[in-house]
């Protein structure tokens, strides 16, 4: 009987731990309030937080710190259960204009548009494929000396 308490002991308690992945790196928060706004430059940044995960240059140039914890449970999709972003905006002079904190709770769930787009043209067979490209190519080609 005790090896049977043993063993289901055993069997829940291997149930209980699930690993953990992490992967980036965002900047602890004492360091993140030391980046001044309008006073910062890119040097500083580097100098305080490091170099970024990415960079955007959509419509100001910004620096993104990414960090994400997943938690995988056997043969399972693993699930992300926390997240967090830190973005630093810089102006044309290369001085932060902004900066802002994202976490998990911010994030939008996007769902993939199944439509297909139309393409125009000819809709060929399979047999009209390999039937049209006879005679396109020179009789010749490649047998030249």
């Amino acid at each position: 009987m005790f090896k049977r308490c043993l063993l289901l002991c055993l069997l829940l308690a291997g149930c209980s731990w699930l690993p953990v992945n992490e992967v980036g790196h965002v900047p602890l928060t004492e360091d993140r309030v030391k980046i001044r706004v309008g006073k910062s430059n890119k040097e500083d940044v580097t100098r305080l937080i490091g170099s970024p995960a990415t960079i955007s240059l959509f419509e100001k140039e910004s620096w993104i710190y990414i960090a994400s914890k997943e938690q995988t449970r056997g043969f399972l999709p693993p699930k992300e259960i926390d997240r967090q972003i830190f973005v630093v905006t810089f102006n044309k002079r290369d001085i932060v204009e902004a900066t802002r904190f994202y976490t998990l709770d911010d994030g939008n769930d996007i769902v993939p548009d199944s439509t297909t787009t139309k393409t125009y043209g000819k809709d060929l067979s399979s047999m009209e494929e390999l039937l049209g490209n006879f005679g396109r190519f020179p009789a010749n080609k490649g047998n030249e000396r």
